[in-house]
This record gives C-alpha cells, structure tokens and sequence, in this order.
C-alpha cells in the first residue's frame, strides 16, 4: 500500500466515511477509491490536484460536522497549520501523494514496466487470448467505442476480458447510430449487457474519444489498440507493471469527464429522490418482462408480497404506494407490456415473479386471481396491448437479462438475476435521451416481426373461449394435486 494509500484509508476511517460517498465526491467508481486505499495505485497524474482538493473538502466537511477539529489535529499531527481544514487535509493528501510517485518511480524498473509491440494480425488475436479473464473486484476501462468492438469480427478474442462476476466495466459508447434507427445497435447493446448481467457496467458519451484507443484490464495492464476502417485489429502496444497502470489512470481520465450514459443503480438509489414516483407521473408506458409478470396483480396479493419482503425490502410504506401508483396507473394510461412465450409459460406453470424488489411466488388461487384481474383491467381500459414474443421464431441471442421500464423521459432495467443469485447490479439506470428514444423505436420495431402477436380486449372473449378452460383446470388440478400430497405426506401407502 502507498503512503497516499495509507493516509486516504485512515481519513475514511476517522470521519467513518463510505468508500461509495467518497467516490461520489469525486466522481470516480468506488473500486478505484478502494485500490487507492488498499493497493499500490494512485490517480492519475492529471487529476491527482482535483482528486486531493475534493477529498479535502468533503473529509473537513465531516469532521466538522461531528465537531471533531481537535481530535483531528491529535490524530493528524501533520496537517496542523492555520489554514482552513479543508486546506489542511489537502495538504496532507497531496504531500503524501508526492512521496508516493516519487517512491514509485524510484522503484520502478524496466521488468514492471515492460511493453511489446504487435502488428501481425493472428499475433495481436493470439496475445490478446493469453490476458486472464478479470475475476470478481477487478476493473476493466475501455476509451474505444464499445459498439465498434462488439461489431469487430475481432471482438471473440477480446470478448473474455468484459466477462466475469462481479467486475467493473467502464467504457464509451458513439451515441450517433442510435440517433437514427439504431435498432441493430439497441440489440447489440442489450445482448452485452444481458450477457455480462454480474458485471458492472458504466456507459460514456464516446464523443471525442473516436483517436484514445484505450484498453486497460486489471491493475497492471493496459493497452493501446488501433482498428482499421473494417474494425479489424491492426496494431498493439501492451504495457504492464508501472506503464500499464498509468496507461488505466489515463483511460479512465478521459472517460470521466465525458457524461455518463448508463450506470448500475441499487434498490434504495431507485427510491431516493422519488425516481420511481417521477417514473409513473407520465401516461404512456412500455415495458418487457423476462420473469414473471408483476403488473396488474389483484389488490389481495398486496399484504403477502410486502410480508414476504421483510425489511430488506425498503419501506413498507414505500411499496404501498407504489402498488397504489400502478393501480391508478393501468386504469388510465396508454401501456404496451411486452412478453416472452417462454416467460409467460413459466410463470403459469411456477408463479415465480419480482414484484418491485420482492422475489415471490403466486400460489395457484393467486395466479388464477391475477388473470383475472388482468382481463378486467384489459377490459376497463382499450389502451393496455401485450405483444408476446415466440422465442422459438426470433433470431438467436443470448437469454434476456433485464426486465425494461420504459416511459417517455426515463428508462430503467431490472435485473431478475441479481435478486435471485445475489451477483450483479440489480438496477441500470439510462441518463440519455437519445437512448431512450432508441429504445422505444426498438420496442416499437418488435412489434413489426413474425414472431410477435398483439393482443387487446378484442381479443379477450376469444382467448378465454379458447384457454381460459385449458388454464383453470390446469392450476385448478395442480392445486388440487399439491393439497393432496400434503395430506398424504406422512403416509407410507401413498404414492
């Protein structure tokens, strides 16, 4: 650990900080905050100033407020002086800082900061492979488009390096194909994330980026790579030890001063600031379920579903009203809910759902309630469509790991995965409009394919003609089946 490193974590410490606080102040993701605590790294040479006046600023901010000057002075015998504290801390953090480059670079020898020069194609694919997928904490930083990359027929040789549980992953995102059609794009960009779903992934606004080149993975290594106009690798540099972990520092410099267009978001981030209420104040929805289906449920499921969340679902209260939302929302709005066939089976057959942040399953009374509840609904009001999706009749891809919560000026995924298996981020939430307007045109463009049926209150009488029997007797067996092996679970003469 360096000095700087040492220094930073005891400030954490005294002022009984959160890593996750300490990188909003800064703007950086928290794993970088907690490799400069931890490990040998520093920020970048470039923002290192920057970094130091914001620490200053927000650790004299705390200890102020606990009224903790003096006990500061004790602790920290260095930073004594008559400036403000504020200046005092970032003082201290920038000595230490000082010191720590200057051990690093004393130390450095040309075996830590080797680099190599590729330019034979099959050279550049075959090195590339050798680099250790990240495991779970490390950080992966790209300045190169991702689309380009996810385009490249290339792109299988680099493809181990975004895949693992529980890494981060920062890149730059061209927003332009999106500001046309983008359709082929959106699919692109949804299969990545769906793929990737125990991975962190923050988006950036590639503009201005199209010349960085940049690629760094780990601590110690960090690339730059060159593409031809066919997005074929033409050329790499690799550098490790020193050189590559500066090659990162870089990397992920010029990604933060670009805004973000994408980032994972936890249950209380969705909650805090009202995003949700916000989310539901419009009148037009679009949304697609991969698990389950959470809408339209009958009001007597409300109070089991809160009881089956307990307290590490949020305020109860909270949820209440949220339930209350949907309902006044499905009684007036214009909503498109969009389904897998598969899903939908899966959900008749198990009752498995998500409801907000509260895995569940709908017992066979319940689920026959719900669907009903959802035919009077359909029925009360002519502006609820499902299109449902024949996953046997859509193009190959990988399964879908996001739920989409789409409504004209915001957009949020929810990741059933991350409830159920505890990796990966729970929430994305998009920050760009160009974005979301991409992915209404998507939805939209779904409902164009083969593969896709529409159904409104047309089409209930006809539907309940032809499987609302097939269906009730279904559940209504299984129920029965289920109350019968209960009452004959202790006796050895059934079968």
């Amino acid at each position: 650990m360096t000095e700087y490193g040492t220094l930073l974590r005891r400030l954490v410490d005294f002022t009984g900080s959160k890593l996750y606080a300490v990188a909003d102040e800064v703007g950086y993701d928290v794993s970088y905050i907690s490799k400069w605590c931890n490990k040998d790294l520093l920020p970048a040479p470039k923002t290192a100033h920057t970094v130091d006046v914001a620490l200053g600023r927000f650790f004299g901010d705390a200890i102020r407020r606990d009224g903790a000057e003096a006990a500061f002075d004790a602790a920290f015998p260095g930073a004594r002086g008559d400036g403000a504290l504020e200046q005092r801390i970032t003082a201290l953090l920038t000595e230490a800082y000082d010191a720590s480059a200057h051990h690093r670079a004393a130390s450095g020898t040309a075996a830590t900061s080797e680099a190599e020069l590729l330019i034979r194609h099959h050279e550049i694919l075959d090195r590339l492979r050798t680099i250790p997928t990240p495991v779970k904490g490390d950080t992966v930083v790209c300045t190169i488009d991702l689309l380009t990359l996810l385009k490249s027929r290339d792109f299988p040789a680099l493809e181990q390096l975004f895949h693992g549980k529980g890494i981060h992953i920062h890149a730059a995102l061209d927003l332009s194909p999106f500001q046309q059609c983008g359709q082929e794009e959106m699919g692109l960009l949804y299969g990545f994330l769906s793929r990737n779903r125990e991975s962190f992934i923050t988006l950036y606004d590639g503009a201005g980026l199209e010349r960085e080149g940049l690629l760094a993975v780990g601590e110690h290594c960090g690339m730059l790579i060159s593409m031809d106009g066919h997005g074929e690798l033409d050329a790499l540099v690799m550098s490790r030890g020193t050189a590559g972990a500066q090659l990162r520092e870089t990397a992920m410099t010029r990604l933060s001063e670009r805004p973000v267009l994408l980032s994972p978001a936890r249950p209380e981030d969705m909650r805090r600031g009202g995003y949700r209420t916000d989310f539901y104040s419009r009148d037009q929805f679009q949304f697609f379920s991969p698990y389950g289906f959470e809408f339209l449920l009958p009001p007597s499921v409300c109070e089991p579903i809160l009881q089956a969340g307990g307290p590490a679902a949020g305020p109860v209260w909270d949820l209440r009203r949220l339930f209350i939302t949907w309902e006044e929302v499905f009684q007036k709005s214009h909503i498109d809910f969009y389904l897998l066939k598969s899903s939908l089976l899966r959900y008749l057959d198990t009752g498995e759902l998500l409801f907000a942040d509260i895995p569940y399953h709908m017992s066979y009374a319940q689920r026959l309630e719900h669907l009903e509840n959802i035919k009077d609904r359909v029925l009360a009001n002519h502006d609820i469509r499902f299109f449902v999706l024949d996953d046997d009749a859509l193009p190959p891809g990988p399964p879908p790991g996001f739920g989409v919560y789409l409504s004209p000026k915001k957009l949020f995924l929810k990741s059933p995965g991350a409830y159920l298996t505890g990796e990966g981020p729970m929430f994305y939430t998009v920050q760009s409009d160009t974005l979301i307007q991409a992915a209404q045109r998507y939805l939209e463009h779904l409902q164009s394919l083969n593969a896709c049926r529409c159904f409104d209150h047309r089409d209930v009488p006809e539907l309940e003609r032809r499987y609302g029997g097939m269906i009730y007797r279904m559940l209504t067996m299984q129920q029965g089946s289920d109350s019968e092996r209960q009452t004959h679970s202790g006796d050895p003469d059934f079968i």
